[in-house]
């Protein structure tokens, strides 16, 4: 791993397991990618997990946009790159990632929104010395406009797609489902062959309230055309409340 220009950077070849069963890269691998680099950034300028459980603060992402501008497949070599943009609009703490060809050429592009948490009152942290250093910000974005609030639009019929009780396999470290496992939620619900007809052009996902072991979920899936797009919505409930919401664009 190289930290430079406040940006991390890792090269690799793509391994058979950040793929699916056509051998493209798949959103939850890329988000796997982003929370351990992501992570490991955060650490390097002491904003990491530990150095903010201290201070009863944690990062919690809320919204995230992926942009693939073409399949990333099994055993290419890619360059991951990570940094952060400090705090955009005074709520938001923004993040963008890269997947790009050795040669520089971006395969996937991200950009994420990350709130700040006390952890003793739950309330959000609108500003905080640890992540208001502007020495560690790079002011570029990955895409333009931020990790957008997502909404089901009217006419758009919802209907349930399975139903998932959450496992212990689904959970991380805060004892509730994993970040990039509502991804593979949200992926599952898609009618089967999809994916590789048409291969994903943009994935958003808002984070609305986590899943616990035990949980039910009722995945619900809606389609919206807008041109020659297919737009799909995805929900998952909780005794009927929002867990996660999912635009996935083919």
């Amino acid at each position: 791993m190289e930290l430079k220009d406040n940006t991390v950077r890792e090269a690799f070849e793509v391994p058979t397991c950040a793929t699916d069963e056509w051998n493209n890269v798949t959103p939850a691998f890329f988000m796997k990618v982003l929370e351990n680099f992501g992570g490991l950034h955060a650490e390097a300028f002491g904003m990491g997990h530990y150095d903010l459980l201290r201070e009863h603060l944690a990062w919690v992402v809320s919204r995230l946009h992926i942009h693939f501008n073409r399949p990333l497949k099994w055993r290419e070599n890619v360059v991951f790159s990570t940094w952060h943009m400090g705090q955009e609009d005074g709520l938001f703490f923004r993040r963008e990632a890269m997947m790009a060809t050795p040669a520089g050429e971006p395969v996937i592009t991200a950009t994420t929104g990350w709130l700040l948490i006390n952890l003793d009152t739950r309330a959000m942290v609108r500003h905080c010395n640890f992540a208001s250093r502007p020495d560690s910000f790079r002011p570029e974005k990955a895409i333009e406009e931020p990790a957008p609030r997502l909404r089901i639009p009217a006419g758009v019929e919802m209907k349930t797609a399975y139903t998932y009780q959450v496992k212990q396999s689904d959970l991380d470290r805060n004892h509730h489902v994993n970040n990039t496992q509502y991804a593979r939620f949200a992926m599952d619900a898609l009618p089967e062959g999809l994916v590789r007809e048409n291969g994903i052009k943009d994935f958003y996902i808002n984070f609305v309230h986590e899943a616990r072991l035990g949980d039910e979920l009722e995945v619900r899936i809606g389609e919206e055309n807008e041109g020659l797009l297919r737009n799909f919505y995805v929900e998952g409930l909780v005794e009927g409340k929002s867990s996660f919401l999912v635009k996935i664009v083919l």
